[in-house]
């Protein structure tokens, strides 16, 4: 939860009152939601008062208890990142199973990669360089490059003149990024071949729905011995292409209400 020392305006206050409703999907009465935010209840029923106002929540004429609203549930849908995660699991398992390696799940955000989700296979060398919630520049690791890739030329353009300094922490460069995206093109997947990690690599293709929305990027992670082309190509990314035509199909399902 946001912290309370920096609740300091009306969105960081509404926000207060979205991650304790989150928490108690029953509702809570005024009295409750006073207790876990820490605001005054004068402060709690104004901004209360306001959210109800938009549709951000609503109060049970019963109960009197306030919980989420719909406004809220439809926004959910459209920022994606716990939806994709969700729709994503068991495929994530899936691959884990097969492979045998580590699975990663990212999705754009901006000038970022974000890492929503990672599923573990039974290989005893376990390749963990990404936890859920970290970020990297688009371009840089093999999801990041995979939405990179994706995009537009008009998107890629700008991600490179936002992120420039932000992927030399990286040691990447804009010609290494064009060699990689005309390896991308070539063969179809994105590839981090020990680049970021010593001695790991990752191969990811992107989760493109039918309105060409580049909205997540599937990707496995191993130890270098495990990374051979034949491997890669003959096993890895059929898998991957699969389960990311099946999680683009839930996304467009989606979208379809």
């Amino acid at each position: 939860m946001t912290e309370i020392a920096a609740i300091t305006g009306s969105i960081a206050r509404a926000a207060r009152i979205i991650d304790v409703l989150t928490a108690a999907p029953e509702g809570l009465a005024l009295n409750q939601i006073v207790e876990r935010s820490e605001f005054s209840k004068t402060t709690a029923f104004r901004v209360l008062a306001n959210m109800q106002d938009v549709g951000f929540i609503y109060q049970d004429p019963e109960s009197r208890r306030y919980l989420l609203g719909h406004k809220l549930a439809h926004i959910a849908q459209v920022a994606t990142r716990s939806n994709i995660a969700g729709m994503a699991q068991r495929g994530m398992e899936r691959l884990a199973k097969l492979s045998e390696d580590t699975v990663f799940l990212s999705v754009p955000e901006g000038a970022a990669a974000i890492c929503v989700a990672r599923a573990t296979g039974a290989f005893p060398i376990r390749t963990l360089t990404l936890n859920i919630g970290d970020q990297r520049p688009l371009g840089v690791g093999a999801g990041a490059l995979a939405l990179f890739c994706a995009m537009g030329d008009e998107k890629r353009e700008a991600v490179l003149r936002v992120n420039r300094n932000w992927m030399a922490e990286y040691g990447i460069k804009e010609q290494d990024l064009q060699a990689s995206y005309d390896d991308y093109v070539a063969n179809g997947y994105a590839a981090n071949i020990g680049r970021i990690v010593a001695g790991t690599s990752a191969v990811a293709v992107p989760v493109i729905t039918r309105s060409k929305q580049v909205v997540g990027a599937l990707a496995f992670g191993a130890i270098d011995a495990r990374m051979t082309k034949e491997r890669i190509e003959t096993v890895l990314v059929p898998a991957l292409r699969k389960e990311a035509e099946l999680l683009a199909r839930r996304m467009d399902e989606m979208e379809q209400g």
